[in-house]
């Protein structure tokens, strides 16, 4: 028999407790590991800027298609942006709320000032003059100023833009596998990290993990409860209790697998004898959902911001609220199938606002945690967007969702028939 490997998150789960148990014995003096979690750090700086160049550059290349599926495709797409961006607003307001980071005192020393640009020199600033200073200083809202252009021109070009998204395409893969690589010191890593942080504040690190494990799945929960609901109360009259319980086989495959596009074919089994979806438009949306459609990094990555300036005692104005949540938006279309990819583009994002990195192994470390969740309510989203546009373009089977409706039944019938 075959010797079943241990996955790369529970070896990062592991790590995460060791690093906690050696930290809290040893005390102050486990200092010394703290440059093996420094050289994982980089390993993920490394990856930064080609993957949210490429990412998002392949991303809006190949979104633009959507003006082929007319109406109804625009339509989906705009309901993914708006979902991402109130993920966004979800995730600050439970962290503004919660509050993760305050109390943390004993992490607090160092914390730097961060100055401040006003809204005109940051919108100024956003053009790039150089694009190859952009990339070398790591200036997010430039590089992905860029990357829109570039894919929205790639777009525009006709027959000629398919060797350049084949080349951007096969980039991409090459520096998803790079970050795997990466990826694979990720248990070291975590494991310096933690144990460096446990031994310099001790026990008090346990409270800040806590709360924002805490605030994640406050933001997830209101994110299906209260804004999906609220959407699909309105666009699709439909109860969102009654959705999840439709639809509860795919959730928990999402939960299970964690991986968006592992999920896509049970929406696609289930679109029509379950949500009344037409599978012609399932078969556009799930797919598309599951690459630009990341409402879970959408919420994830305000957290592990606000998370981090809190503990350092530091605070943003409401036009940097704002920058978040259009990075958030941006971003998350970029995260799809990057491993911990939200918190992979809080690195930079961090980099951006000046905030240290020092608190980042207890935002990696707790991904482990939070990542069955993330998945989620990214496919949740999908569908809820879905079922919502087809009931405001009157193509959904309205019959799927009346009282007496034998889903199984249904679905039964349907695998008979072929």
């Amino acid at each position: 028999m075959k010797k079943r490997k241990i996955g790369l998150s529970v070896k990062m789960l592991v790590g995460m407790l060791l690093g906690l148990v050696v930290g809290f014995a040893v005390g102050p003096s486990i200092a010394w590991v703290k440059p093996f979690g420094t050289i994982f750090v980089n390993l993920l700086k490394m990856c930064m800027v080609p993957v949210i160049f490429v990412s998002i550059t392949l991303s809006i290349a190949q979104v633009t298609d959507l003006k082929v599926f007319g109406r109804i495709g625009i339509k989906i797409f705009v309901f993914y942006c708006i979902t991402s961006a109130l993920a966004a607003v979800n995730g600050i307001a439970w962290a503004s709320l919660i509050r993760p980071g305050v109390g943390f005192e004993a992490a607090t020393s160092g914390a730097v000032e961060k100055e401040i640009p006003n809204i005109i020199d940051s919108i100024v600033g956003i053009v790039p003059t150089n694009i190859i200073k952009t990339m070398a200083d790591a200036n997010l809202m430039s590089l992905i100023f860029f990357a829109i252009m570039f894919g929205v021109a790639i777009s525009l070009i006709g027959d000629k833009k398919k060797p350049l998204i084949d080349l951007l395409d096969s980039s991409n893969a090459a520096i998803l596998k790079m970050i795997n690589i990466c990826l694979q010191y990720a248990p070291i890593g975590v494991f310096a990290l933690m144990a460096n942080m446990a031994g310099a504040n001790g026990p008090d690190v346990i409270l800040p993990l806590g709360k924002f494990l805490i605030t994640e799945y406050a933001a997830m929960i209101s994110q299906i409860v209260i804004v999906y609901g609220v959407l699909l109360a309105i666009m699709g009259k439909i109860n969102i209790f009654k959705f999840v319980n439709r639809v509860k086989s795919v959730l928990i495959m999402a939960f299970s697998s964690t991986s968006s596009a592992a999920t896509v074919p049970l929406e696609l089994e289930l679109c029509e004898s379950h949500m009344g979806v037409p599978l012609s438009i399932g078969g556009f949306s799930f797919p598309l959902g599951s690459t630009v459609n990341q409402d879970g990094a959408g919420l994830n990555i305000p957290i592990c911001l606000l998370f981090t300036a809190q503990i350092y005692g530091m605070s943003f104005s409401f036009s940097e609220l704002i920058m978040i949540v259009f990075l958030c938006l941006i971003m998350s279309i970029g995260a799809a199938g990057i491993p911990a990819g939200a918190s992979i583009f809080v690195l930079m994002i961090l980099g951006q606002f000046g905030l240290p990195t020092d608190a980042f192994g207890l935002i990696l470390a707790s991904y482990v945690l939070i990542d069955v969740g993330l998945t989620t309510v990214n496919i949740c989203g999908d569908m809820v967007c879905t079922i919502s546009v087809c009931r405001s373009e009157g193509v959904l089977d309205t019959k799927v969702w009346e009282p007496g409706y034998d889903a199984e039944a249904a679905h039964a019938a349907a695998k008979a028939a072929k």
